[in-house]
Order: C-alpha cells, then sequence, then structure tokens
C-alpha cells in the first residue's frame, strides 16, 4: 500500500516511471526484512557459542511475559526504559531521557513492557529508513540511497534499532527534523528536533548543525533570521521541558547530568586525557579478557568515525558533518568512549559518506561488508548473551 500511494504522488508531480519508483521502495522492505531475519539468527547461534553472562541483562522479564530470544533484545539500559516505563524516575535513572520510555509506558497497556520498546524500536527504523532514502535523494543518486539504507541495516551493531533502545527513535526524528530543514519548513524542523532531544540528550548536536544549515540557504539573505530563531527555540523545548520536569519534582534541573556519576560519566574531563586512559588500558590490561577488546573497538570507532566526519563535511554537506563533530566531541567530555561504536547509529551522514567510498572501489565495498558480517555475529552474540558492548 504504501509502495503504490508513493508510486501515484510521485506519478502525478512528474511523470516518472511507475516501474522505477516501485522497485527501490521494495528493496528497502526487502532489505530490512533480511537484516532483522540475520540479526535473529546471529542472535540464535551465539546460544551454542557464546556463554551466558548471568546478572545485568534483560532477564528481568518473566519467562511468562517474553522468551529469552525477546527479553534478550533488553540488556543492559533496555533494563532501565522497561523500569522507567513501570516505575517512574528513581535511582540513577534520571540519566536516560524520557520520550522513549513514556512511549514503552503507553503501549504497555497492550502488550508486555519489553514487547513495547521492541515494536517501537522496528516501527521506527521502518519510518526512519524512508526518511534517509528520502533525504538522501535531495543530493544523490537512487544508488547511493539504497546503498546507504542497506549500511545502516548491516551494520555490525544494527541491531540496538530493533532492541529496547531509543536508537531508532533517535534516527528517525533527526533524520526527519532535517529533512524538513531542507524543504524550508523550519518549524516542523524544530519540532522534531525537540524530539530528538527529548529522546536522547546527544540531539543537541542537532542544535548547531541546524543553525550551519540554515546559513547554507540564508546567508545572503538574514532577514529570514526568524526562520532559524524560532526552529531552535522549538528545538531546545525538548530539553528545557524536561529540565523543568526534574526541577518541579526532584527539586534539580541538572540531575540527568549529575545521575552520570553512576557510571563515571558525572565530571567533565578533557578529551585529551579520555586517549590518555585508554592507552593506559592497551598496556595494563589482559588481552584475553572481553572488556580489553571492547575498549579496543570503542578507540578505534571513535577516530574512524571523527575520519568520516571530516570526509561528510568536505565531500557531501557542511551540516552534516557539523552534526557528526559535534555529537562525537560531547562523547568524549564524559571521559570514556564508552558507547562509541554504537553512536554510528545515530550518525546517519556517515553511511551517505560510507555509501559514494563503497561506490569507488568494489575491494573496499566486499571487504568491509565482510567484516560488518563478522562483527555483527559477533557482537550480536556478545549483547544478546550478556556482555557489554555499546
Amino acid at each position: 500500500m504504501l509502495s503504490k500511494t508513493i508510486t501515484s504522488s510521485c506519478w502525478k508531480r512528474s511523470g516518472c516511471s511507475k516501474k522505477s519508483l516501485v522497485i527501490p521502495y521494495s528493496k528497502l522492505g526487502k532489505y530490512f526484512i533480511a537484516s532483522r531475519i540475520l540479526f535473529l539468527l546471529f542472535a540464535f547461534l551465539a546460544i551454542f557459542f557464546v556463554p551466558l553472562q548471568e546478572g545485568y541483562i534483560g532477564r528481568q522479564v518473566s519467562t511468562q511475559e517474553a522468551s529469552f530470544l525477546t527479553w534478550s533484545w533488553a540488556n543492559f539500559d533496555g533494563r532501565h526504559f522497561i523500569n522507567i516505563a513501570r516505575l517512574g524516575y528513581r535511582n540513577f535513572d534520571f540519566a536516560y531521557f524520557p520520550l522513549y520510555p513514556i512511549l514503552i509506558s503507553l503501549l504497555g497497556y497492550i502488550v508486555p513492557h519489553v514487547w513495547a520498546g521492541i515494536i517501537i524500536s522496528t516501527v521506527a527504523l521502518v519510518l526512519a529508513i524512508y526518511v534517509v532514502y528520502k533525504l538522501i535523494e535531495l543530493d544523490f543518486s537512487k544508488e547511493t540511497a539504497n546503498l546507504a539504507v542497506f549500511l545502516i541495516l548491516l551494520f555490525p551493531l544494527s541491531f540496538f534499532y530493533h532492541s529496547v533502545y531509543p536508537d531508532s527513535l533517535f534516527l528517525l526524528f533527526s533524520t526527519t527534523s532535517f529533512y524538513f530543514a531542507r524543504k524550508d519548513k523550519w518549524w516542523l524542523a524544530g519540532i522534531f528536533c525537540g524530539l530528538t532531544i527529548v529522546t536522547r540528550l546527544s540531539g543537541v548536536a542537532l542544535v548547531t548543525a541546524l543553525a550551519v544549515e540554515w546559513y547554507l540557504q540564508y546567508k545572503n539573505r538574514p532577514l529570514y533570521l526568524n526562520k532559524l530563531v524560532g526552529a531552535l527555540t522549538l528545538g531546545t523545548s525538548g530539553l528545557v521541558g524536561y529540565m523543568v520536569y526534574l526541577w518541579y519534582y526532584f527539586g534539580d534541573p541538572l540531575l540527568f547530568q549529575k545521575s552520570m556519576s553512576a557510571w563515571n560519566q558525572g565530571a567533565w574531563v578533557f578529551p585529551p586525557q579520555v586517549v590518555f586512559r585508554y592507552l593506559k588500558i592497551f598496556f595494563f590490561v589482559n588481552k584475553n579478557l572481553v572488556v580489553y577488546w571492547i575498549a579496543a573497538l570503542e578507540f578505534v570507532s571513535f577516530f574512524a568515525y571523527l575520519l568520516l566526519a571530516f570526509f561528510v563535511y568536505k565531500r557531501v554537506r557542511r551540516s552534516y558533518g557539523v552534526f557528526m563533530f559535534v555529537l562525537l566531541l560531547l562523547v568524549t567530555f564524559t571521559g570514556t568512549f564508552a558507547g562509541t561504536p554504537r553512536y554510528m547509529l545515530h550518525l546517519f551522514p556517515g553511511f551517505i559518506g560510507m555509501s559514494l567510498i563503497f561506490q569507488k572501489s568494489n575491494v573496499v565495498k566486499y571487504g568491509l561488508l565482510v567484516l560488518f558480517l563478522a562483527l555483527g555475529f559477533v557482537l550480536t552474540g556478545l549483547f544478546t548473551r550478556g556482555y557489554f558492548v555499546g
């Protein structure tokens, strides 16, 4: 039905071929279904290869409420989102921004909360890849857009998109905000910027990026400054609203930042100190431990994403590159690169950059696809068996 509607509207606007429109959107559906089956298969196979790490995993969900292949997608942070949805904010849960658990709580009246989280994440992913495709089409070919979506869905940590995590919701709102900004609908861009921020604090990177996008469009027309002011006012309202809530009910508007102390991330740290910490890990931590290799993945990922951000800034679009730079730099101030590998799930411009790079060399393309599959199996297995990977 979706492909028929899209085909009909585009046919009327531009007289384009009906066949040429159906194929791209059917491809997106095939990519989505195949990738989710692949990650489910990885999780199933991990049962036979990876010992179960009892402890901080999604097993707080009763076996009557959900099977293993369901609750294994609610590990680590997933527990917090379900607890907030069920019981409200307590202890150190304030670091988790409220939109996603609110949606889980609402849908939780119909289905078990763990299923609510998975459904919300999965639906958001379906909508997000469509928006990503439309956004890329503004500047590049359908081939580039298709490949970028394919890379998003096959990325080694893409299983987070259907887990009880807000990553797919963040992807949906941030790309929608950019799309409306590109279409000169700034009040809608501001609304979706606000939704992005109230999903994850790192959404504040979008504020700077939208300012750059406005400059690219209106640098010679200062009278349009009201569009930027309106968008950024709406955008920052997400953060302001959460802070007002914390002040009113808990007496401290900065409780979300102070709660990070539970993970030793409550203080701002100068980025070179973070690099030094990781160098000490590489010299003094036993290489036979999983934590060593996770630290290595975090370290390599950060600098790889940073290089990709430079490429995006130069070759894709400056506002997209700024979005990547600011979001990545926000990570370093927490004093650790923990979670950095997963940040690529939020950095949609990076997939555009990878798509352009992949098209230049089949050797690079197929080599990295093999790496994606290998890492996807390993990281999915570790995560669903109770090991922290991001």
